[in-house]
């Protein structure tokens, strides 16, 4: 019983952080069209990855999503 509701109590609290310091979803389909207009991130296109990766001697980070 006691786990249960400090579950509870863990959940409400976990769920409130989310609502404070969650993004909307227009904000993240902003932070995505800067990203993409910068050139920085390559995405979703492997050759020119491994081509930047080659270029600069860096290594490549790949995410599966």
């Amino acid at each position: 019983m006691k786990f249960r509701v400090l579950g509870i109590i863990l959940g409400i609290l976990l769920l409130g952080a989310s609502l404070c310091f969650g993004h909307g979803d227009e904000e993240v389909a902003e932070d995505q069209v800067a990203v993409k207009s910068t050139g920085y991130w390559i995405y979703n296109d492997i050759d020119q990855g491994f081509a930047e990766a080659e270029k600069t001697g860096q290594p490549l980070l790949i995410v599966f999503r």
